[in-house]
């Protein structure tokens, strides 16, 4: 007799979440999905090897101890045999850490990757095929990309991992093989006991930034282990008289859309924008901008600047006055002033950029006091399909140069060329992995719908 409670208390967005997670087959994703799933993964590795040596992936691996058990997952680079959960954290603060990972940004904003290295280590622990993995990925990256779509929890302060951990649950619970029961209660279990706020990303910024999604990638880990242990979390998790929708929306409740069966369905996996720059997905446009309006001005010859964006890149790269004078590297990379001005003045906005503090120089901060920014009616009107950037340069001799980008949702879908993706993960890697590791971890992660487990693969990535 089961010691869990009926899953009829599950509510009807709970129910549909269970249903499609449980549900969802390898053979549903089509072939560019699947695709997509193997460059998004050698996307993360990429990033997170870049970010070995930073600060918050030290203090992340010192506290992956090493464990036996019949579950247990690699740390990226010592290979350190943890728990699930540590894994999950320290191989995500690693991609995350950069700013450089993927993105997806609607109504709200959201970084899935964040929890690719915790579905990797729930994979790993449960010798599950590579089909599986990527099945459990599309899973987590449907559900943060469609409540990103759907739900403005960032307006209303609270943060990403708070979907996060739900999608890193259904995925760990999928491979995990949970029944619908206590599928229902891993759903609860991430989002009741950790709802987390917008204040990780509100005025100056701390490690944590990169921490946060991490943080609810573990968490999802663990609420879906406490389910298959038997343990029933909190019941009508969206719908109780305390439950997300009352907390966290005064209430209202937004319509989620999940995959249909429609062969014209866009996979989450398929959608994300994988970064040139490491910084914010909404700085990315502004950067390219600046690089342009550069070949046709003399930067140390600027007198005035202004930057003309839509709201929400401006609510959340330029509105706080932290971002007009960074003090840490996490602020710069969230602020729209610092990543022009750097790429103005520079010619790049690298990680090297912030390895030197370029954010506390004096010509950076001098020409981002002669700046001004200004949100424009139709830049608004065009977002989410187009984002506009326009930078507008007055030299001293009183000559003006103009800037304009722009790029649509179905650029962004289209992303980068797979030889700019190998450009990319051959610069991040080059101070960890030989040329041959390098070639090898490519081919792995390329054949991952073949491959019996994900073992080979990790086995590539020491340090």
């Amino acid at each position: 007799m089961s010691t869990m409670s009926a899953v009829s208390e599950l509510g009807p967005l709970e129910a549909r979440i269970v249903d499609f997670t449980r549900g969802m087959q390898f053979d549903e994703l089509p072939e560019a999905a699947v695709r997509a799933a193997k460059w998004r993964v050698i996307d993360s590795i990429g990033v997170a090897m870049a970010a070995y040596l930073s600060p918050p992936a030290r203090i992340a691996r010192r506290l992956a101890q090493e464990t036996i058990g019949p579950l247990g997952a690699r740390v990226w680079g010592p290979l350190t045999r943890t728990t699930p959960e540590m894994a999950a954290f320290a191989n995500g603060v690693m991609v995350r850490y950069l700013d450089l990972n993927d993105a997806w940004r609607t109504k709200d904003a959201h970084h899935p990757s964040d929890y690719l290295p915790g579905i990797m280590a729930v994979a790993e622990a449960v010798n599950s095929s590579g089909r599986n993995f990527i099945t459990a990925l599309s899973i987590a990256y449907e559900l943060t990309c469609r409540f990103t779509d759907s739900v403005p929890f960032n307006d209303a302060g609270w943060d990403q991992p708070l979907t996060g951990a739900l999608g890193t649950a259904m995925a760990a619970g999928y491979l995990l093989g949970l029944d619908r029961e206590r599928m229902g209660h891993a759903l609860a279990l991430a989002l009741i006991p950790n709802m987390c706020t917008y204040q990780t990303r509100a005025g100056e910024l701390s490690m944590w930034k990169g921490c946060a999604g991490p943080n609810g990638a573990r968490n999802g880990i663990f609420a879906a282990l406490l389910a298959a242990e038997g343990m029933s979390g909190p019941f009508q998790a969206f719908d109780g008289v305390f439950g997300v929708w009352n907390q966290t929306l005064k209430g209202q409740k937004f319509p989620v859309a999940l995959p249909d069966g429609s062969r014209d369905w866009k996979w989450g996996l398929m959608q994300t924008n994988i970064k040139t720059f490491p910084v914010r997905d909404s700085c990315q446009l502004p950067i390219t901008t600046a690089l342009e309006l550069r070949e046709k001005i003399v930067p140390a010859e600027i007198e005035h600047l202004k930057i003309e964006t839509y709201q929400s890149a401006w609510e959340g790269a330029v509105k706080d006055k932290e971002l007009w004078a960074p003090r840490t590297r996490e602020t710069a990379d969230h602020s729209m002033l610092f990543c022009v001005v750097c790429a103005l003045i520079d010619g790049s906005v690298k990680p090297e950029s912030f390895e030197r503090e370029r954010f506390l120089d004096s010509d950076i901060l001098g020409l981002i006091g002669r700046t001004e920014v200004e949100v424009l009616d139709e830049f608004n009107r065009a977002t989410p399909a187009v984002r506009n950037c326009r930078i507008v340069a007055r030299h001293r001799d009183g000559n003006v140069v103009v800037a304009h980008r722009a790029t649509s949702l179905t650029e962004i879908e289209r992303g980068l060329a797979e030889d700019e993706l190998e450009r990319k993960f051959a610069h991040c890697v080059a101070r960890t992995f030989s040329a041959s590791q390098r070639d090898a971890v490519i081919k792995a992660a390329l054949a991952l719908d073949k491959a019996d487990d994900v073992h080979a693969l990790i086995g590539l990535l020491r340090v």
